[in-house]
């Protein structure tokens, strides 16, 4: 019996996925996350510590990445992020003139999320930076651009908790007396200590 009259189901068999690998970070608050190796794929910054200093998963288990400039909120929101986009490609950067962004709907909804609580956007921005994750800052941006758009200048001073200039003033004028105080003080101390 030839294979054609078999059938033609001649198709190999599926190689055996390879195990998820995990790694493991933490922020100023110690608190361990569990990151898969295709979500960390997004951060360019983590990535190439892996990939560079051959950073294994046992390795990274006995010693977490610290990332004690990031809160360990906003490091958590980075992990869910990474492990909603992992395995998606990075899209190819857009370089046509005037930039249009679209963000899709799970990552608006995260941002308007995100948005909600007091300041965080700001500081999940300077994380997504300093973590190299461009697709997520891009994101961001935009939604702080949109928060700008038909704003009067009193609104967006409030929204990016911009002082006013008689705030500025005080501020400075109170930081010079302080300096004052503080000089007049160590003056004192060493006349003292002789």
């Amino acid at each position: 019996m030839s294979s054609t009259e078999q059938g033609t189901s001649s198709a190999a068999p599926a190689a055996p996925e390879a195990p998820e690998s995990f790694y493991y970070v933490h922020g100023n608050d110690k608190v361990v996350h569990k990151v898969s190796a295709s979500a960390l794929q997004h951060s360019a910054l983590i990535h190439g510590m892996i990939s560079n200093l051959g950073y294994t998963e046992e390795q990274a288990k006995a010693n977490p990445f610290p990332f004690e400039n990031i809160a360990g909120d906003i490091l958590q929101m980075v992990v869910k992020w990474c492990e909603q986009h992992k395995g998606k490609p990075t899209p190819a950067e857009n370089k046509s003139t005037p930039k249009e962004t679209n963000i899709p709907e799970w990552d608006k909804n995260f941002l308007e999320e995100v948005d909600e609580k007091e300041g965080q956007l700001f500081d999940l921005v300077i994380a997504v930076n300093y973590l190299e994750i461009k697709e997520l800052l891009t994101y961001c941006c935009k939604q702080i651009a949109l928060m700008a758009k038909g704003k009067t200048p009193e609104e967006m001073r409030e929204i990016f908790m911009i002082p006013t200039d008689e705030e500025d003033e005080a501020a400075a004028k109170e930081a010079e007396e302080r300096a004052k105080k503080e000089a007049a003080g160590e003056t004192t101390a060493a006349s003292d200590a002789k």
